[in-house]
């Protein structure tokens, strides 16, 4: 009895909600465009992309990228990250448990797993030492594209400190 209201009450709701917004007029259900100002630029401070990508870099490759505003190229390493465990994982399996893999390897050796799990873990130090090696790049760009340069300024005699300049 449940699936019969159930099925019923999505028949009733399904022309309503795969209806383009032209069909629906003076409805409740058309959402409104509100703007509510201009978006607030942040800098990006290279060191701090730095300290992004090492430590919890170290567990998500890309954390300095993203950081940085650089989240195509954290994508990338973050995705190599993945697949590099994967294959690790996957030449552990076939290094312990040659038997299962045999068939398709051919025979009961160990060695394919070795390689296997040699790439993966090459993708994912690759995938870090490149977060680590373009974090800073990638928060200096983002500086540059939005008209901001970092500065050494001196405050009251309390000695040089780092400071962010906006270009208008």
């Amino acid at each position: 009895m449940k699936k019969l209201y159930s099925i019923a009450l999505l028949l009733l709701l399904a022309p309503a909600v795969g209806a383009p917004a032209e069909t629906i007029k003076d409805s409740s259900l058309r959402a409104t465009s509100q703007s509510i100002g201009d978006e607030e630029i942040e800098p990006k401070d290279p060191f701090m992309a730095e300290i992004f990508s090492v430590l919890p870099g170290a567990v998500f490759h890309g954390s300095g990228n993203f950081y940085a505003g650089d989240t195509r190229f954290g994508t990338k390493m973050l995705t190599m990250e993945i697949l590099g465990g994967g294959l690790s994982m996957w030449g552990y399996n076939v290094i312990h448990q040659p038997e299962n893999w045999g068939p398709y390897f051919g025979d009961n050796s160990q060695q394919a797993g070795y390689w296997i799990k040699a790439a993966g873990v090459g993708m994912v130090l690759i995938s870090w030492i490149g977060d680590i090696a373009t974090a800073s790049e990638a928060a200096d760009s983002w500086n540059k594209d939005h008209a901001l340069e970092m500065q050494m300024d001196s405050f009251d005699g309390t000695g040089a400190k780092l400071t962010l300049v906006a270009k208008f």
